[in-house]
């Protein structure tokens, strides 16, 4: 069964969702920003797993990391993530699993221009 992975990505901590294709929520944690921490979470999944995180300020960092490790990694459009974020009812980890639908190729991850999932 293959996992997809959502970060919602901050100044200090993200927050990191693995989904199944099921739809379960495998994961769910905040973490410090940094390889070591976010290699502990998400370090063990194949090479290829897809993960989606937003285009904010200071994502560098895990750009390289998650191609360096080999995943696929997705850029969600940063006002997709705005909508996410200042949705109404939703819990803080909200955003991390709608990353994990761009990542699959949900409607959160489609560009509005293009129709396509933006790529870094």
């Amino acid at each position: 069964m293959s996992v997809y992975v959502g970060i919602d990505v901050h100044r200090r901590r993200s927050r990191v969702a693995v989904v199944a294709e099921d739809g379960k929520v495998q994961l769910n944690k905040n973490v410090v920003n940094g390889s070591e921490p976010m290699l502990r979470l998400i370090g063990d999944l194949p090479s290829g797993t897809p993960v989606a995180s937003g285009a904010a300020f200071g994502w560098g960092w895990l750009a390289a990391l998650l191609e360096d490790y080999g995943f696929e990694a997705h850029l969600v459009h940063p006002l997709r993530c705005k909508a996410i974020a200042s949705a109404r009812g939703e819990e803080r980890q909200g955003p991390a699993r709608r990353s994990c639908a761009a990542a699959a190729g949900g409607p959160a991850g489609r560009c509005p221009a293009s129709g396509s999932s933006p790529r870094w």
